[in-house]
């Protein structure tokens, strides 16, 4: 059982989804905490301070000596879950806006989500604790909620309008559940509860927002094999349509007119602009087998 459990590992970190990737670590980090956990507090006579040295090691930490002493936890802190609950929220979480985000960006751009959430929120943490002394004492933080943040951001300014199909509450559009979402992290900062999760939680949404803006900039933080090149070309639709197809856009046959007139890369360029605003306001799944070819053969 063993061995097969190691094969899908290795598997899956090989050859699976980035998306699965990012959870998969997630969970694994999470399992070998506990072991240690059960294993450091059997050996210590139940005394948790083992136990709290380690996590400190895996935290973010704001106090400045530590962290230049302790540099990975800059990375480390975003693979860190110690409840149950808390592991279980954020996966949930991050599976259901990273495949959105996969949908509309592309498989390759997980990482990069991730990694600028979990990083961002790490230096707005850093930067109010520091800089403005707020909140006044020294903060830890761990988990992966900053970098879900930046999914949910990311997700957002490239299709504001992608409904989600929520239980109970039914289809909602994307752009009401990240202000939803925005609003709760902004009263857990009024209220003082957990402060330091919620200004991760903010720079994890300045994170999401900043890397669709850079992309549209044409700025690449984590380059890949695949340059942002094509991400524009989905993210940014160039409208090359003349003055007279504008015009006329609302009048079938007229367009339809137009459209002989010009160029086949132009007509490509119509096709694809009216497939990803079909994407924008009713999901990926919305799309046909055609419509899917049209974009794929584009991305190419």
């Amino acid at each position: 059982m063993m061995n097969s459990l190691w094969e899908d590992f290795k598997y899956n970190i090989a050859k699976g989804t980035r998306l699965n990737q990012v959870l998969l670590i997630n969970v694994s980090v999470f399992i070998v905490i506990l072991f240690a956990r059960i294993i450091l507090n059997i050996a210590d006579g139940g005394n948790p301070e083992a136990f709290n040295l380690l996590t400190k090691w895996l935290s973010l930490n704001t106090d400045l000596s530590f962290l230049i002493g302790h540099p990975w936890i800059l990375i480390t802190h975003m693979f860190t879950h110690i409840g149950l609950w808390h592991l279980l929220w954020n996966m949930l979480m991050l599976y259901w806006f990273g495949n959105i985000v996969g949908d509309l960006l592309g498989d390759q751009y997980i990482w990069r989500t991730y990694l600028t959430g979990g990083l961002s929120g790490a230096f707005l943490i850093i930067f109010f604790s520091r800089i403005f002394h707020y909140p006044s004492d020294i903060v830890m933080a761990y988990g992966a909620s900053a970098a879900v943040m930046g999914f949910i951001l990311a997700a957002t300014v490239i299709a504001p309008d992608y409904l989600m199909h929520l239980l109970i509450i039914g289809s909602v559009k994307l752009k009401y559940v990240a202000l939803v979402v925005i609003v709760i992290d902004l009263v857990g900062i009024a209220e003082q509860s957990n402060t330091g999760g919620h200004l991760g939680h903010m720079g994890g949404a300045l994170g999401g927002i900043l890397m669709i803006w850079w992309i549209r900039q044409g700025i690449e933080l984590f380059p890949g094999k695949n340059t942002n090149t094509e991400v524009r070309g989905k993210i940014i639709p160039i409208k090359k349509s003349i003055k007279a197809l504008s015009e006329t856009r609302g009048n079938t046959n007229d367009t339809s007119q137009e459209v002989q007139k010009l160029n086949p890369g132009q007509q490509n360029q119509e096709e694809i602009d009216r497939i990803l605003d079909k994407i924008s306001a009713k999901g990926i799944n919305s799309l046909t087998e055609e419509e899917r070819g049209i974009l794929d053969k584009s991305s190419k």
